[in-house]
């Protein structure tokens, strides 16, 4: 063999050598990222281990902790914290968000995340659901409505029985089966996956007066095999339908199955609130379209939520709710106590708003309803907190 040749074969040799020593430094490049990523995710997942022992509280006594400014929330909380303690609450509902407006770091959708999210760089979720998990159940309240969603796609609004879009909801098959809905969903398989919270609640799913457009119409028609939406004499969609209804709460119910899958693959609970109302005679009245009965076969508490008419949270109106409730799964509803004085129009600031009177108040907590969930936390007065002190914090604490 001629020297050139051996020292062409001999620059080969170092150059194959080369490439493997590459290809070996790559693979090992590649295998501490991964470690590094899993031993990232392990940590975080250990941040979101929830607390057990407060899966199942019973009775409930939930406070839903809203704040009249979220900028300022964090020097409220100590204060609201020991309250609640104080009060003997047992399960403290926090807000997570809408799809559109999170209080959470969600992966991949920075441009949700509110504003005090953005500019503090604060999981507020994480925060205070590590806080109030340490002594209570924490359930993450999931908003579904989407303003800024239907301001983007207008065309995905929920249309109302006169014909009005909606610019807060969005259609009932697009939360079934649209892009809304799957980041809802999303937004949830987060949550249950990595947030310390013992369960999660769907709110604002209300559909009686909304949800009449062309994708509702189609799936409404293919459902019952009729040729129209059924319709009273002038000619104006029948909402009390009893066709409506079964077909609403079968594509409600749809989704809360796959939401129910999702929270419970990771071991957290789903809560849905639903609305009902009592009339001038004490009748309980429930909204087209909402089945309580289909709802609890995903849903492992219903947080039942009477109309705003303050009427409706009087003392009998409140025991006739708590009373029909009872022939339902025993503690699978928990009856709502809404604080608001008024029917306040949507918008008004929580600085405008009063709440109900101390001796109303009392008057709800001494009634029949034993699962209680009293909101929103910023209109419990001094008196009010001293009168659930009274009643709430004298009791067993589960």
């Amino acid at each position: 063999m001629t020297e050139a040749c051996f020292n062409v074969l001999n620059s080969i040799t170092l150059e194959n050598n080369m490439k493997r020593k590459i290809f070996t430094v790559f693979l090992i490049l590649l295998g501490l990222i991964f470690l590094v990523s899993l031993a990232v995710l392990a940590f975080y997942r250990q941040q979101g281990a929830t607390n057990l022992a407060f899966t199942n509280v019973s009775p409930v006594r939930a406070m839903r902790v809203d704040y009249l400014e979220a900028d300022s929330s964090r020097a409220e909380v100590p204060v609201m914290e020991t309250r609640m303690q104080q009060a003997g609450v047992n399960l403290v509902a926090i807000s997570a968000g809408r799809a559109d407006w999170t209080y959470f770091r969600w992966n991949g959708h920075s441009d949700r995340w509110a504003d005090i999210v953005q500019t503090s760089g604060q999981d507020i979720l994480l925060e205070d659901s590590k806080r109030f998990g340490k002594w209570a159940h924490v359930s993450a309240v999931v908003d579904v409505l989407s303003p800024r969603y239907i301001q983007q796609h207008p065309e995905a609004a929920s249309v109302s029985w006169q014909g009005v879009p909606s610019t807060d909801m969005v259609s009932t098959m697009e939360l079934v089966d649209g892009q809304f809905g799957q980041q809802v969903l999303d937004m949830i398989g987060q949550i249950a996956a990595d947030y310390p919270v013992n369960s999660i609640t769907i709110t604002e799913l209300v559909y009686y007066v909304d949800g009449y457009g062309n994708p509702d119409k189609t799936a409404y028609l293919a459902y019952t095999g009729r040729s129209d939406w059924p319709r009273v004499a002038n000619g104006q969609i029948d909402i009390e339908a009893p066709s409506i209804g079964e077909w609403r709460s079968y594509e409600i119910g749809r989704f809360l199955e796959k939401a129910a899958a999702i929270a419970h693959q990771h071991g957290k609970q789903l809560f849905v609130e639903v609305r009902i109302g009592v009339d001038s005679s004490g009748q309980v009245l429930i909204k087209n379209g909402t089945d309580i009965s289909l709802f609890l076969k995903y849903a492992d508490q219903l947080v039942v939520r009477g109309s705003s008419d303050p009427a409706s949270r009087s003392q009998a109106s409140m025991n006739a709710i708590a009373k029909y409730m009872a022939t339902y799964r025993k503690n699978g509803l928990i009856l709502t106590l809404g604080l608001w004085d008024k029917d306040y129009d949507s918008g008004t600031p929580g600085n405008q708003m009063s709440s109900i009177s101390v001796a109303d108040f009392q008057a709800i907590l001494q009634g029949d309803a034993t699962n209680l969930w009293i909101t929103p936390s910023f209109l419990m007065s001094d008196a009010h907190w001293q009168i659930l002190d009274q009643i709430w914090g004298n009791q067993p604490k589960q």
